[in-house]
């Protein structure tokens, strides 16, 4: 599967290539210019148990922002909500970490990178508000939070929106495969 958003601000996207237990993972936000940063998340793991709740996982994160972007509302981001200094504006790293689906398939995602820096994230995708209108959220430790709507034009192609902490606002559209 692929989602890729083209919006005014960047594009966002993830690819996955997955079987019944295994997954293989890569998103990305890419902002056209250096404030609005990049980021990409590698990774690959394997789902455990009946139900599949779990899933161990290790990859690579490459994260960039200069100085200069949108504001963050939770305050500096010297510091994350551990305490740990922040490394978001420059973090080329590995992760191991689990994800654990809560019964609402809100994800809870605990992992540490090759810093020793934790981070800790709530996330949830396609809600459903209409029939063809999907609301996902997403908040971390690190201070980054995103909320946006995708509205479904047909089976491959939707119009986003979407406010993120690192991007700011963006309106575009989405292909979707």
């Amino acid at each position: 599967m692929a989602r890729v958003g083209i919006e005014f601000n960047g594009s966002d996207g993830e690819a996955m290539l997955a079987q019944t237990r295994w997954k293989l993972s890569t998103m990305w936000h890419l902002g056209y210019h250096d404030e609005h940063g990049y980021e990409s998340e590698t990774m690959i793991g394997r789902y455990l148990g009946k139900m599949q709740w779990i899933y161990p996982y290790a990859g690579f994160d490459y994260h960039y922002k200069m100085e200069g972007g949108p504001k963050n509302i939770f305050g500096s981001e010297e510091k994350n909500w551990f305490g740990q200094a922040s490394n978001k504006n420059n973090r080329k790293t590995v992760v191991a970490g689990v994800a654990y689906t809560l019964p609402t398939l809100t994800v809870a995602d605990l992992r540490i990178d090759g810093n020793g820096k934790f981070r800790f994230q709530l996330s949830r995708e396609d809600i459903v508000i209409t029939p063809r209108l999907r609301f996902n959220w997403m908040i971390n430790t690190d201070k980054e939070y995103m909320a946006g709507f995708r509205y479904i034009l047909t089976k491959y192609l939707g119009i986003s929106t979407h406010y993120d902490s690192d991007m700011g606002i963006g309106a575009g559209i989405t292909f979707n495969y």
